[in-house]
């Protein structure tokens, strides 16, 4: 996925560099080594198979203003690829989530703070939100939007 390659390659962080090797030790727990204990095998597939999946959570936690340093660096397709993927995965979703609480502390208020509390509560629909959110991460990482 083009949004989570891009946290991951543009990131300073030593850990970045563990998720291609997580991925490999997911899908074949024995490269590089001889597990002696049958048991070992699930446990460092399973471990590898975590780590893949929650190092760009621990990637992007740590950019200090990931806006500025992913800038032009993701497409609208790719964020509608990863807000697509979070509605049917629990962790993309909380990977969305931290995506868009950042934005939300983020100094340049990209997030939509409507003076209406209630807002569109008699239109929401799901798929509304799903555009609403394309948006917000694609303003918060200067993303052109496609034309209408």
């Amino acid at each position: 996925m083009n949004f989570i390659d891009a946290i991951i390659k543009n990131s300073q962080v030593r850990e970045a560099r563990l998720y291609l090797p997580s991925k490999k030790a997911s899908e074949n727990p024995e490269t590089g080594i001889t597990v002696q204990n049958p048991s070992a095998f699930h446990v460092i597939k399973d471990c590898a198979t975590m780590a893949h999946r929650y190092i760009p959570h621990y990637v992007f936690g740590l950019y200090a203003n990931p806006f500025e340093v992913l800038k032009g660096k993701i497409l609208y397709n790719d964020v509608v690829e990863f807000v697509k993927a979070a509605a049917a995965d629990v962790v993309m979703y909380q990977l969305l989530c931290l995506v868009l609480e950042k934005i939300k502390k983020s100094p340049i208020q990209i997030y939509n703070t409507s003076s209406d509390p209630y807002g569109d509560y008699e239109s929401f629909n799901a798929s509304n939100q799903e555009k609403d959110t394309v948006i917000t991460i694609c303003e918060a990482f200067s993303v052109s939007l496609p034309a209408r």
